[in-house]
């Protein structure tokens, strides 16, 4: 997978997290978990450097839920 696919599916995950707490408030749900242990091993497994491949909204995201 090419990395402007592999940031763009990496922005889209953060989104869909987020909709699972704002929207939803599944927040507590195992789903939920399921949900940022996805987003966690797509960024191990490809040495995504967060603070500098992110665009500012994924990277507020991302550290409202990982930070």
């Amino acid at each position: 997978m090419e990395r402007r696919e592999l940031l763009q599916t990496l922005t889209h995950e953060l989104e869909s997290l987020t909709r699972l707490h704002v929207q939803y408030g599944l927040y507590g749900t195992e789903g939920f978990q399921t949900q940022k242990s996805s987003i966690k091993r797509l960024i191990d497994e490809n040495g995504i450097d967060i603070r500098r491949e992110l665009d500012p909204l994924s990277l507020n995201q991302y550290r409202r839920y990982f930070g």
